[in-house]
């Protein structure tokens, strides 16, 4: 038995040497990208400001009135000019001059542009280009989640590129050329992106299968160390060399690394063949224009506090204008009001919320449990996702917990089954450390760091090992 351990774990060490080897030292991109030598950027949120439309803009019935059904509209400025920024059926993004009426030419790329310029506070640089993203990649990541987007070039001497969200008006990313390098490298040395897209089988699968056998190597390495003692043929307690003694040493000290590490790597792993892009889903239900005939001026004219957005929402068939109400001590405050006659329509959020979940879950509105209103990130509620601020439905008895919608945009966020919650609440604390956050975001950093050091030394410790034996065999 003893025999066939040690057996079983050099040949699988021989196999799998240089993926670990890529995991772990391009595990230490990370804390690179994510805080050593995380770019800076001037804004990272831009501040809402109150909405002032004179009463000369047109109402969404009068400057779409070619369009039979909108799904969002929004007011929005494109270089001083009051615009509207809608979504049409077909999901395709449509500016218009909320004066005129008229359609604005170019106005994905200038409004791409503003944005940038406005989150780098930057108004002199030189455009140099403009590019739509339309799928994640290696530079742009899933974890930015935001599609489509637009990534903005201008002549700066520190290179730095933003990526923007027209929908929203967010930022989806920023980066500088030595960041985008380190994105690349994790990409293709860690996420093995080269086998494919994130949902590719075949990716999936070569991963989850590299990372079990990885885990087979950490687990016959224990178990020598623990139950087997290196004996010479006639029973003698064998000298151990200096390299036996550190890969020992070193293999009973990163042991625990090494579970975290690859227990909750191939957990991540496997859980994609469950491919979930609820994250991407936005509502379908879309509302005759003709019944938008309400001003700006004469929607905002409601509210007796200043307001800083407009949308719509359809709710139980009928439409209505949704505004974010701006309150300091109260955030994510919301008043909305029927299209047919401005009338206050009272739980609004909640409303709206369950009904987009509804459409989102198929779930029947009366297994609902209750809603809440989130503005701040949290541990069940990751900056990852972007969306602020949402609302969560809750269920009962249902396969998913909650739907967590993005009211403003009719978008989804987030949805949490029981299996999704602990890979989840696994991957975060065993395979990035978020539990030492209490600490310091720094000691977590230096701790994986050290973490990923002491197997990469592990591994490298057996192969002069391996290398050794062979070299005396032949020899």
């Amino acid at each position: 038995m003893k025999a066939t351990f040690f057996k079983f774990h050099r040949k699988l060490s021989i196999f799998l040497a240089i993926p670990v080897l890529l995991w772990t030292l391009s595990g230490l991109l990370h804390p690179f990208m994510a805080n050593w030598m995380r770019p800076e950027i001037a804004h990272t949120f831009l501040v809402p400001k109150p909405l002032k439309p004179s009463p000369d803009l047109l109402s969404p019935a009068e400057a779409y009135k070619d369009q039979n059904t909108l799904r969002q509209i929004n007011l929005i400025d494109i270089n001083g000019t009051p615009s509207y920024r809608a979504i049409t059926t077909e999901g395709t993004l449509l500016f218009r001059d909320a004066r005129s009426g008229q359609t604005i030419e170019n106005a994905e790329q200038l409004y791409a542009e503003q944005l940038a310029r406005a989150y780098l506070a930057d108004q002199n640089s030189a455009l140099v280009t403009i590019e739509k993203v339309e799928e994640f990649g290696s530079t742009y990541s899933y974890i930015n989640r935001y599609l489509p987007a637009y990534r903005v070039v201008l002549d700066r001497p520190d290179g730095m590129q933003v990526v923007v969200d027209l929908k929203t008006g967010k930022l989806g990313t920023f980066d500088t050329p030595s960041k985008r390098v380190f994105s690349s490298l994790f990409s293709w040395l860690h996420t093995w992106s080269f086998l494919g897209s994130r949902d590719s089988m075949l990716r999936i699968t070569i991963v989850l299968l590299v990372s079990l056998l990885t885990l087979a190597v950490g687990l016959t390495g224990i178990v020598n160390l623990i139950l087997f003692k290196t004996k010479q043929k006639n029973g003698t307690q064998r000298k151990l060399t200096l390299g036996r003694k550190m890969h020992r040493s070193l293999g009973a000290f990163a042991s625990l690394f090494f579970l975290m590490f690859s227990l909750s790597g191939i957990y991540h792993v496997a859980v994609k063949y469950n491919y979930d892009d609820s994250d991407q889903w936005s509502s379908q239900q879309s509302i005759p224009t003709s019944q938008l005939t309400s001003t700006p001026a004469e929607i905002i004219a409601k509210s007796k506090a200043p307001v800083s957005g407009i949308s719509l929402a359809s709710i139980d068939g009928t439409p209505h204008y949704r505004l974010a109400i701006m309150n300091r001590e109260k955030p994510g405050q919301t008043l909305y009001l029927s299209a047919r006659d401005l009338s206050d329509r009272i739980n609004g959020e909640t409303d709206y919320a369950i009904s987009l979940a509804t459409e989102f879950s198929g779930y029947p509105k009366d297994s609902v449990k209750d809603t809440e209103v989130i503005t701040k990130f949290r541990k069940d509620y990751g900056f990852i996702q972007k969306r602020l601020p949402v609302t969560r439905v809750n269920y009962d008895d249902q396969p998913y917990w909650h739907y967590t919608v993005d009211t403003a945009n009719a978008h989804m966020a987030q949805r949490t089954s029981p299996a999704g919650l602990v890979e989840a609440l696994s991957f975060i604390n065993l395979h990035k450390w978020h539990f030492l956050d209490p600490i310091s975001k720094e000691f977590r950093d230096y701790t994986t760091a050290f973490g990923v050091l002491s197997m990469a030394a592990v591994t490298l410790f057996g192969l002069s090992l391996l290398r050794k034996k062979r070299k005396a065999n032949t020899g």
